[in-house]
């Protein structure tokens, strides 16, 4: 009987742990999770994680779900094979980010840095879809978005320097108040756009589609400078 009673709660002991593997707790929030590291098959929905802090790290095969990261420093960490499904990144710093085979759906980043990020070797839809990522307000320089189809993407009130964007479809995207100094744009579709108070962007008419795009004075004048047009 001492022996069955032993076994018990031995047992008794072991089945919280078990239970708290796979899907996580929701609406819970976060700020130490060492499970982020480890290759377990965990998944996340509707956590809020806030303050972690994994610079230079490797995230592996992690699948989030409708979770908010708020004043997380991932930069220089690797997301490798992982899954970001409506999720939001609030005063963030993403800088140099490695999202090779990673998926990103309905995903929101503002108030962030995500300098430097190579996007083409993410995972996008073979389906062309409207885009599944926004930022509003945040640094993306030095950033490359080259042939990919990013219909309806919104890039407003951003920091956009020395950002490729030749030969991907930006149709509808939205550029509001961005600010693209020596961002590239060549056979880019940028039909329907709004540029909108954007400045400091380089777009030649003769190697881009901008029909029915929108921009507004006195930063329109470029498009007029890159023809060779004198104005007086």
């Amino acid at each position: 009987m001492w022996l069955l009673k032993k076994f018990s709660s031995h047992i008794l002991s072991v089945i919280p742990a078990i239970a708290i593997r796979g899907k996580r707790r929701r609406g819970e929030v976060v700020k130490q999770h060492p499970d982020f590291l480890g290759n377990d098959g965990i998944d996340y929905t509707d956590r809020c994680f806030n303050s972690i802090t994994l610079p230079g790290k490797e995230v592996t095969a992690k699948e989030f779900y409708n979770c908010t990261f708020t004043g997380c420093d991932f930069t220089k960490t690797v997301f490798l094979k992982c899954k970001f499904s409506d999720c939001r990144f609030e005063s963030c710093n993403l800088s140099l980010i490695k999202v090779t085979g990673t998926s990103f759906f309905n995903s929101l980043f503002r108030n962030s840095k995500i300098l430097g990020v190579n996007w083409t070797q993410a995972s996008w839809p073979q389906v062309k879809l409207p885009s599944s990522i926004q930022f509003l307000n945040c640094v993306i320089s030095d950033s490359t978005f080259f042939g990919l189809y990013l219909k309806d993407i919104r890039i407003r009130e951003c920091l956009a320097r020395d950002t490729d964007f030749r030969e991907a479809d930006l149709t509808g995207a939205d550029f509001a108040h961005t600010d693209l100094i020596c961002s590239l744009f060549v056979n880019t579709d940028l039909s329907r756009a709004d540029f909108t108070q954007a400045r400091n962007y380089s777009i030649k008419i003769s190697e881009n589609r901008i029909k029915d795009a929108k921009f507004s004075m006195p930063e329109a004048m470029s498009l007029l400078y890159c023809l060779g047009i004198k104005i007086t």
